[in-house]
């Protein structure tokens, strides 16, 4: 069963001493044979421009965040943009720190669908064009901007429409300092037809505008309501979300059961004053994370 997580934030261990020690050695070797790698090639002859060779890389692996509204801290729409930081672009690329997606490149499956990982191409295209001079070049060879996602719409809302259900959670005021929050309600799911289990097609959870600089992680589970008016859990996460995650497709052929009459549990942290580059250091009011549920239809098997 091959299950779709499309996501653009790496998932952060904490190893034991000795493991570390160990993941840092591997880690400069491996920076220092990409960067081995990029500065031969940065050698070539050949002339490589932004317009004619980078703008195409810039647009399919960087754009969807360095943007306004998006989560990264710096926008790379236009050659101005990416010019200004060209020093830092080579240094990220060719360490493969950006796209931040930190798959092992020698051990393992190399053929993964939503594959954020740069080929060595892109790489020694993009350090050869820092190497030169960050030429924009004949402006008759841009390509044409890309048409980006509103960054308050559903990512997946292209393939499959809006959501079938939603399960907002209950606002609260983030401040603007102080210490982490975590907020818990349990909240009813709008839209789901009563005594039904139902098949999921997919989910996301995405906050809402200015959450999405607080929210730094969010896990959902399925509840059921019991006779005396508590809830139990059913064992079940629903999905999670740190920030940067698009969301989960599940795989044609395959039911994962959303059970009837169920609620959803939250249990989101959010940090005041904001996340890294997002952070905004204001009071964020109403501050609601939501979640969006795609179905199969019912007859699905």
């Amino acid at each position: 069963m091959e299950l779709q997580n499309r996501s653009q934030s790496p998932r952060l261990w904490t190893p034991w001493t000795g493991a570390a020690i160990f993941a840092l050695v591997a880690t400069l070797t491996f920076q220092s044979t990409a960067q081995a790698q990029v500065s031969f090639a940065s050698t070539d002859d050949v002339d490589v421009t932004y317009a004619a060779d980078v703008a195409s890389i810039i647009q399919d692996n960087c754009q969807d965040c360095h943007r306004a509204g998006g989560i990264a801290p710096m926008e790379l729409i236009d050659y101005e943009d990416v010019k200004l930081y060209a020093p830092l672009i080579k240094v990220k690329v060719a360490n493969r720190l950006m796209p931040p997606y930190y798959y092992d490149n020698d051990v393992g499956i190399q053929e993964l669908k939503h594959d954020w990982r740069l080929s060595q191409e892109d790489i020694n295209t993009v350090v050869a064009w820092v190497d030169q001079g960050a030429p924009l070049g004949n402006p008759d060879d841009m390509p044409p901007p890309v048409e980006l996602l509103d960054t308050d719409d559903w990512s997946l809302s292209a393939e499959f429409g809006p959501p079938d259900l939603l399960a907002p959670s209950t606002p609260i005021d983030v401040p603007a300092a102080g210490l982490d929050l975590w907020h818990s309600p349990i909240v009813k799911i709008q839209g789901m037809p009563e005594g039904q289990e139902r098949c999921i097609k997919a989910l996301q959870v995405k906050p809402r505008g200015e959450a999405k600089t607080v929210v730094h992680h969010a896990n959902s589970t399925f509840q059921l309501l019991q006779d005396d008016g508590s809830f139990q859990g059913t064992g079940d996460r629903a999905t999670e979300y740190a920030m940067g995650k698009l969301g989960e497709i599940i795989p044609d052929g395959v039911c994962r059961v959303m059970p009837a009459d169920a609620y959803i549990r939250w249990d989101i942290h959010m940090y005041p004053g904001g996340l890294g580059a997002t952070a905004v250091n204001d009071v964020i009011e109403g501050n609601v994370v939501d979640l969006g549920i795609w179905l199969h239809p019912a007859d699905y098997e």
